[in-house]
């Protein structure tokens, strides 16, 4: 495909998106999608769901952002199309939709490994693109995948030899000035929680002023859970205050998420059930970048201006490596 004809066919892709999400529209295909994944997956309800082809259609496929992007790179070459195998992930709602859609702006063809947890979506957003549920019998020439470190081991175990871009365990952070507006407090609190929190753009570490007064920030992130985040958000709490309360762990209870002291050690390689983050005390600027430098290669987002964490652009690429020039290096 070439960079016009690209443009044109995403570009309507995000239009008939938007219009959708307005209502002005019926795509039956797509509302049987959202409702088949809401049964199949309790964390993807149709908030969450449009919220993320919201970010999709906005981020992705406005025809001017198109146009810069692709414009970064030389035309595709005419001819056979090497095939890249995706590896998509199922913590948030057509996570993998950037990776099959660099891998298309490459000139290469995707075959998907879809997620059982989502399964639904991206097949009706890329009608002509081949999805299965198992990398059985793959032959591709590279790959793109993502997921947790075990899922990466696995992968470069499984296929040696081939080109891989292998995507594994991040987490951002926000960094709280303590002069905050209620109104970009409220921001914080979705970057937080949009998605229950599990995405890797997801804020899951605070990093605030000695003595910062929490409680502007838990009755804003209160006010945010307790309208979008439901009846499963509350059952986790009450589970995850029992047991830090059995374990005479430190905790703020905000009413539906938990904020968890971390002192100086690291939120890397910890589990953080739904609905807790945790925080850490700063005193000094120093504070701030030794906390970043120790764990640089691995956080994904570091989030200063709040309410942005989960509307990555086009050029958001996950662990800063570009697919694109990934795919265009490979040798086929």
């Amino acid at each position: 495909m070439r960079n016009e004809e690209f443009i044109t066919v995403y570009a309507a892709l995000g239009h008939r998106l938007m219009k959708w999400l307005a209502g002005d529209t019926c795509w039956p295909e797509l509302e049987t999608a959202v409702e088949l994944s809401a049964r199949d997956n309790a964390f993807f309800t149709p908030y969450m769901q449009c919220r993320a082809l919201e970010a999709i259609a906005c981020g992705f496929l406005a025809e001017d952002a198109l146009r810069r992007w692709l414009g970064a790179y030389p035309v595709p070459d005419p001819g056979a199309e090497p095939l890249c195998g995706v590896v998509a992930a199922g913590n948030i709602p057509a996570v993998a939709f950037h990776d099959i859609l660099s891998v298309l702006a490459a000139g290469w063809k995707p075959v998907v490994k879809l997620s059982s947890k989502d399964r639904h979506l991206l097949p009706v957003l890329f009608p002509d693109v081949e999805f299965c549920g198992s990398t059985d019998g793959w032959r591709v020439d590279a790959m793109l995948t993502m997921g947790g470190d075990a899922a990466a081991g696995y992968f470069r175990e499984h296929f040696p030899g081939i080109p891989k871009l292998i995507r594994a365990s991040r987490f951002s952070l926000a960094v709280i000035a303590g002069d905050e507006t209620p109104s970009a407090l409220e921001d914080l609190a979705e970057d937080m929680l949009l998605y229950y929190g599990l995405g890797c753009r997801s804020v899951v570490w605070l990093i605030v002023p000695a003595g910062y007064d929490m409680c502007p920030l838990t009755a804003a992130a209160e006010r945010f859970a307790a309208s979008r985040l439901g009846r499963l958000a509350a059952d986790n709490h009450r589970k995850n205050k029992a047991v830090l309360t059995l374990a005479g762990e430190d905790f703020i209870d905000g009413g539906t998420v938990i904020f968890r002291r971390l002192g100086s050690g690291s939120p890397y390689g910890r589990t953080l059930p739904v609905g807790e983050v945790w925080y850490s005390e700063y005193s000094s600027p120093e504070d701030v970048e030794n906390f970043i430098r120790r764990d640089e290669d691995r956080i994904q987002k570091i989030i200063r201006n709040f309410g942005y964490a989960q509307r990555p652009g086009l050029e958001d690429w996950p662990d800063g490596v570009d697919a694109v020039e990934f795919l265009r290096g490979v040798k086929h």
